[in-house]
């Protein structure tokens, strides 16, 4: 047997529990890695300032938005991709303050009524399954709000109310002759839609806060972006992370194994987008399999795979998954407040992100979405950090944003 077959074996054979955690330099002593992702605090920085620029909208349009969603029969929120994980995000959170009869993405009624609020989340107006419901709740009679980054969109043209974000937009072509003439060789921090849906994202929540405690959505949009920005990612943990990450299917790596992501409520979404944008985060010839832990069919997992469990709490549902991946002989990697926890004690690799409340609830079956979104501090970091982590890779591996957008869906 080779010297790489042999160590090819070691690493995916099943091992005995690990008396520590392993560290960066293990990782990378054991696969030869000498890159790393110690720029992620400068670009984590970079997008919590990108997201402090963002242009809010104006109060009248606040009160609109919120006269809409009590005046509504049912709200039906849509949006695909990452834009359908931040509609459905928003769903969550109004379900919980007591808006009962919300229907996200994935729930949509079969026939929209006049006194129902659908509320669209599109970046470039343009989004065929987004566009398609819109157009259907314009005949029905219903109420439409729209966020979107293109305000001349046809999405923005059927709404009553506009929410104006500014953000490039998956569908706005990469200015290749400023890059060539640049240099740069790898993806900007915001490739495709990114910038949008982050701000959607943020903005959606400062406004659920403005329900929950009141105040302005800028003063609830500030204190989020406060406690997003006073967190610096390690870059020693992650650099540990990457090294346990496959790289990306080639011809001459048929077989790099698969990254499997695990969440719940807003952890799952976190997890999620994760999972799209590292779909993307490839070469023009390879494919990165990377999956949500309920997609759709079977998704089992073997040794030479990594499961990337996010948890603040690191207790309940994600830590008996990661336990039942470690059985398999598989890399288990967490993202969580407590490394302590159940799951930060089975996992190889531990991303410590503080910010995460346990609930103490009665009849609490597992991940808690709080009324007040500033209690979900672990989430909001956790979500940028491993966006900035992205770039960083994209930084390393040499992808651009041509490269993303060759993979990026065609469905929506």
């Amino acid at each position: 047997m080779s010297s790489f077959n042999h160590l090819r074996w070691r690493l995916r054979a099943p091992r005995e529990p690990l008396t520590r955690r392993c560290t960066a330099e293990d990782f990378k002593t054991a696969r030869g890695l000498v890159q790393s992702v110690e720029g992620i605090g400068r670009s984590y920085g970079e997008l919590c300032s990108l997201l402090g620029a963002t242009q809010l909208p104006d109060e009248q349009s606040v009160s609109r938005l919120r006269e809409l969603i009590e005046g509504a029969g049912r709200i039906i929120t849509v949006g695909a991709g990452r834009s359908g994980e931040v509609a459905d995000s928003f769903m969550r959170f109004l379900r919980n303050l007591g808006y009962e009869r919300s229907y996200g993405p994935d729930d949509v009624p079969y026939v929209l009524k006049y006194s129902d609020l659908v509320i669209g989340f599109s970046g470039s107006g343009t989004t065929t399954y987004t566009l398609q419901t819109l157009t259907v709740a314009r005949n029905a009679g219903s109420k439409i709000v729209v966020f979107t980054a293109a305000p001349e969109s046809p999405a923005a043209s059927l709404a009553d109310l506009v929410i104006y974000l500014p953000g490039r937009t998956k569908s706005e072509p990469e200015d290749y002759y400023e890059r060539l003439l640049s240099k740069e060789t790898y993806a900007p921090l915001t490739p495709l839609g990114t910038l949008f849906e982050l701000r959607s994202l943020l903005v959606s929540l400062a406004f659920i806060r403005t329900l929950a405690v009141g105040g302005s959505l800028a003063e609830n949009y500030g204190v989020l972006l406060n406690l997003a920005s006073s967190y610096v990612p390690s870059s020693e943990e992650f650099d540990a992370l990457y090294s346990l990450m496959p790289k990306a299917r080639s011809r001459s790596n048929p077989w790099p194994g698969k990254l499997v992501a695990i969440g719940e409520g807003l952890s799952g979404t976190v997890a999620k987008f994760f999972v799209t944008r590292m779909r993307h985060a490839a070469k023009a010839d390879e494919v990165r399999e990377v999956y949500y832990w309920l997609d759709k069919g079977s998704v089992a997992v073997m040794p030479g795979d990594l499961v990337l469990v996010v948890s603040g709490s690191g207790e309940q549902l994600p830590a008996v998954l990661a336990a039942k991946a470690k059985s398999k002989g598989v890399h288990v990697a967490s993202l969580t407040s407590y490394p302590n926890s159940t799951l930060g004690l089975n996992s190889d690799v531990v991303v410590n992100v503080p910010g995460r409340k346990v609930q103490k609830i009665r009849g609490l079956r597992s991940s808690y979405l709080p009324r007040d979104p500033a209690d979900s501090a672990f989430e909001l970091r956790a979500l940028l950090s491993l966006e900035a982590m992205v770039h960083e890779i994209a930084k390393i591996e040499g992808i651009t944003e041509a490269d993303m957008r060759k993979l990026h869906s065609d469905f929506t």
